[in-house]
This record gives C-alpha cells, structure tokens and sequence, in this order.
C-alpha cells in the first residue's frame, strides 16, 4: 500500500462516521441541547467512532508492514490505544454544545464538530504507526497531501524523517498530514513533498530567524498553498 492508496483508504473508512457525525448533529440543530439529549448523542457517536478507529487502526497497521524494511526482529504490535467516552465528548462538546442551538452558527458547528470527530478517528492509524516506528527504532516524516495543509503542517513536513514518537505529534482539525515510518532518508516516498517543503522555508526566510521567519513562510505558503506544485 502507497501513499496514495493509504490516503484514499482513511477516506473510505471515514466516511461513515462523517456521514453519522453529521445526521446526529443535525438533529440537535437549532434548539437547546437538554442533558439527555447529550447523552443520547454521545451514545449514538460513541461506537461509531470506536469502529471507525479500528478500522483506521488496521489500515495503518497493513500500511506499516508494508512500509517496515527487513529487520532481525517481530513486527511490534499494531493495535490502537484505548478510547474513552470523555475524550469524545471533550472534542464535541468543545465544538457544539454551546453553537448547535444557535441557527446562525449551527452550519458552522456541525463542520468544526465533524472535524473535531474524524480528527479523532484518524488519530487511531496515526499512533499505531508513530508507536510502532518507535518500537523498531525507526524514524518517520510528516508528509502532507496538500488538500488542506496549514503552514503550520507545511512547517513540520520541511524538518523530513527526523521525527520520533512524542516528537511534535500535534494534529490539528482538518490536517491532511500523512504520518511516514522512514528507513532510508535518501529514498522514502513522500521525500520529494519533504524536499519542496524544505526549498519553500528556505527560499521564504533566507536571512532571516525566530518569529520573522515564521511570518514570512506563512506568508510564502498563502501564496503557494501547495510547494509541490510545478
């Protein structure tokens, strides 16, 4: 399985909670949300998302084998953590609870909250692989699939395959970010996204340092939203 394939693989697997997410949501939407309306959402959500994580999960697990190089030793578990109610109901309520009844923002509060909700159910793949490059000592890169990278991902993805687990592992709503196990950083699909990432820093905050270089990337990734683009 390839980049591509992966990508177009976590689409599929979550679709469904999008399309769950989004029903629930809009049942609520426009009146005051009581308690035991809450619960009955968080109790419609909740095993969606678990399923959506294993299959996530499983995903990235036959993406991670097929990724692993040869190595002297068993491949390390592939299984995701372990998901708790509260954490999803941090993500909605954060994101819904106080806007779902106000009809000027409902529109606005079903997408964050939809966001917030695959954020998590994509988050399962992406630890299994960071967990499991840390087991085999392997490093990994942040590869962005440019259809809705933040100059902040763009940021991380010009650093390459230098990351290990607990190395900025901040995902945000709506990252498109790809997360890459890496054997040989001279050859790694994702490397030419890396090397148009690092061109783009570089070429964007020559002479420059700290909060100065940060503006003028960001800048230089609202002109150029994608680098990898001829």
């Amino acid at each position: 399985m390839n980049l591509a394939e992966y990508r177009a693989a976590q689409d599929r697997a979550t679709a469904p909670v999008v399309a769950a997410t989004v029903s629930a949501l809009r049942g609520l939407a426009g009146r005051p949300v009581t308690p035991s309306g809450w619960s009955l959402l968080l109790g419609v959500l909740f095993p969606v998302v678990v399923q959506g994580r294993r299959a996530t999960g499983e995903l990235a697990a036959r993406f991670y084998l097929d990724q692993r190089p040869p190595l002297p030793r068993p491949a390390p578990p592939l299984d995701p953590p372990p998901y708790r109610r509260d954490a999803l109901e941090h993500a909605v309520a954060r994101t819904a609870r106080t806007r779902i009844a106000d009809q000027v923002s409902t529109r606005a509060a079903i997408s964050d909250t939809t966001a917030a909700v695959a954020r998590h159910v994509v988050q399962a793949g992406r630890d299994v692989i960071v967990t499991a490059a840390q087991t085999d000592r392997l490093r990994w890169a942040r590869v962005p699939t440019g259809r809705e990278t933040c100059a902040f991902c763009w940021l991380l993805a010009s650093r390459g395959p230098v990351y290990r687990s607990g190395d900025m592992t901040r995902w945000h709503d709506r990252c498109d970010c790809l997360v890459m196990p890496v054997s040989n950083p001279d050859d790694w699909e994702g490397r030419a996204t890396f090397l148009a990432a690092q061109r783009l820093w570089r070429d964007s905050t020559a002479g420059l340092s700290g909060r100065d270089a940060l503006i003028a990337f960001r800048r230089a990734v609202a002109r150029t939203p994608d680098p990898t683009a001829p």
